[in-house]
């Protein structure tokens, strides 16, 4: 099976003005010095997937780029309403200086796609039905039409329009909807900070995905790369309002379950990667910093995991480091599985950032001679 991604294709995103990456594999790891637009690579492929305003806004939160709710946040300033999606074009612009939309486009799945985001003053339209939709218009040819920034996002299926007033309504006020997005993700997309597997309680929606099915096997195999003598797993709580739910496992050697996070990080964070990864079946699975929690004895293991169920389950991994251990760990694995494997390394020069991409052998070269790929 093919990857689904052979070229990525990323500009004017965050720091990637113009980012192109040729040759991807099934199990991809991004290594590359801090700042060079690792974690920003894996915020596009999760926008490619699926630029819904969740995910948008799930973004801009996990980097805190939004300003908070203040009490009178339904009547934001517009420079405010900009200032929280600034971030994501390149440069931090304000609305005049934007010189282009970000562009996220690849070449697999059997065909070109492209996906793109742009601001654009927009005026409200009334339909006869009674119905209202935002469309885009100049303010200076139409000086008696009030007008707002919006995000456009253009893809295969049409355009659609964000305004910014009600992507801050969403981001500041979780409670409220705004109105339902009309596209499907293009694919299964599945995404794990560095930190996305701290709170069990978080992983109840993937584990109702697999309790009691095939893929449950899965998950409970790779718990024991760490403890050999898991024997379940599962996902209790969460009948009351209030109560989270747990992840408890039964082992061999304690006659009672206990809950994961006894056994520590590390299996905490396999079993969000491992649980994570069977959901991705038929899609992308996005892993922030993949080595965090794990101990290196661990982490050929995990690599071997890795490529065992994405090959299986038919998922194309991108992955990121900063740990030799893992590079070297995943360059063993990946000798294992021809053809499988890609690690790329960001590096800045200037204000481009350039990837070199490393095959199986050039990382068996690079690894051996000690030749710093991070």
């Amino acid at each position: 099976m093919n990857p689904k991604i052979e070229t990525l294709t990323i500009e004017r995103f965050r720091a990637l003005r113009q980012l192109r990456i040729e040759g991807l594999g099934r199990v991809n790891l991004i290594t590359g010095r801090n700042n060079t637009g690792k974690s920003s690579v894996l915020e596009a492929l999760r926008i490619f997937s699926d630029a819904s305003p969740s995910v948008i806004a799930d973004i801009l939160r996990y980097r805190e780029e939004y300003v908070g709710e203040s009490e009178e946040a339904t009547r934001s300033v517009e420079g405010e309403d900009f200032a929280m999606i600034s971030s994501l074009f390149s440069g931090f612009p304000s609305p005049g200086e934007i010189s282009g939309p970000i562009a996220i486009s690849t070449n697999g799945f059997g065909r070109p796609q492209r996906l793109s985001l742009s601001v654009e003053r927009v005026a409200e339209e009334r339909l006869p039905d009674g119905t209202r939709r935002f469309v885009p218009q100049q303010a200076r040819l139409f000086p008696d039409v009030e007008t707002q920034l919006a995000l456009i996002i253009d893809a295969e299926a049409g355009r659609r329009i964000l305004t910014l007033q009600a992507l801050r309504r969403f981001l500041t006020r979780p409670g409220l909807s705004v109105s339902p997005w009309p596209e499907k993700p293009r694919f299964p997309c599945v995404d794990i900070s560095p930190y996305g597997s701290e709170h069990t309680s978080e992983l109840g929606p993937l584990w109702d995905n697999v309790a009691l099915s095939d893929r449950e096997k899965d998950v409970v195999d790779a718990l024991r790369i760490i403890t050999p003598d898991v024997v379940a797993v599962s996902m209790i709580g969460g009948e009351r309002l209030r109560r989270s739910r747990t992840a408890i496992v039964r082992t061999t050697s304690i006659p009672h379950p206990v809950p994961l996070r006894s056994f520590g990080d590390g299996l905490n964070r396999l079993f969000g990667i491992v649980l994570s990864l069977v959901n991705a079946k038929d899609g992308l699975l996005l892993i922030d910093e993949v080595e965090n929690g794990m101990h290196y004895t661990v982490q050929l293991a995990l690599w071997r995991a890795i490529f065992e169920l994405s090959h299986r389950l038919n998922v194309q991994v991108f992955a990121t480091s900063h740990s030799w251990d893992s590079v070297e760990s995943f360059q063993q694995a990946a000798s294992e599985a021809p053809d499988e494997g890609v690690l790329i390394r960001l590096s800045r020069k200037g204000d481009d950032i350039i990837p070199t991409p490393f095959r199986e052998n050039e990382l068996a070269v690079a690894t051996r001679d000690r030749i710093e790929v991070r």
